[in-house]
């Protein structure tokens, strides 16, 4: 019994654990905190930069038949001009300013006119597309000038005004109309869009002299001017 007493005295041998004490590599740490800032603050400002877009001159120079160029592809200064057939500000640039630009900067070899067949809304689509119809008949140029110098903007853009309109251009009438009932150009229409978005065009007509924008009719002056700075620079 004695025996029995003396092992329930006993106490049980608490085994000491040694805690190892590790050191905290600061050094370690500072490095990945300041590689980590380094790789946010790379995406910020990947995420914040306005992307780089294609101009529309550009984009007109690589997509074979989706605009119409006058004039010498040397010349040292392209205006681009994105309008809408059914829009009374460019059809008032037209009957007031185009005949004399092209005259006095585009025939003489100082100016390339590139011209963005363009439509605001569904509207003047098919109106847009007859012009690169028209351009299958080298008659852009004609072609848009009887659109814009009919008595009815709303009519003119119609199927019956547009042909009235090839008509007056001197077009092969039969064949023109053979293209604009096919909807030939209207893809081709819906890409001209995105491209004039892109570059940021809202309203029209929207200019750019060597990639300058302008926007609006502006009076005749005021392009003389934007041209006389293009050629001096």
């Amino acid at each position: 019994m004695g025996m029995v007493t003396n092992l329930m005295a006993k106490k049980p041998i608490k085994t000491k654990k040694t805690a190892t004490k590790r050191e905290t590599n600061w050094l370690l740490i500072g490095g990945i905190v300041v590689v980590g800032a380094i790789a946010m603050f790379g995406l910020l400002y990947l995420a914040l930069r306005e992307p780089e877009t294609q101009s529309l001159a550009e984009f007109c120079d690589a997509a074979d038949g989706n605009c119409v160029s006058y004039g010498d592809a040397n010349a040292p200064v392209t205006f681009v001009e994105v309008s809408d057939f059914g829009c009374p500000h460019c059809r008032n640039f037209h009957n007031e300013k185009a005949s004399i630009i092209k005259e006095q900067y585009v025939d003489t070899g100082m100016v390339r006119w590139v011209i963005l067949p363009y439509a605001l809304g569904p509207d003047t689509v098919l109106a847009a597309s007859a012009g690169l119809c028209a351009n299958e008949q080298d008659k852009y140029f004609e072609f848009s000038s009887s659109v814009f110098e009919q008595e009815s903007p709303e009519t003119a853009v119609t199927r019956d005004g547009l042909l009235l309109a090839a008509e007056d251009a001197g077009l092969d009438v039969e064949a023109f109309g053979s293209c604009v009932s096919d909807g030939r150009y209207t893809q081709t229409v819906n890409t001209n869009q995105q491209a004039a978005r892109a570059a940021r065009v809202s309203s029209t007509p929207t200019f750019f002299v060597n990639d300058n924008i302008i926007r609006g009719n502006l009076p005749l002056e005021e392009f003389e001017r934007r041209f006389s700075e293009a050629l001096d620079s």
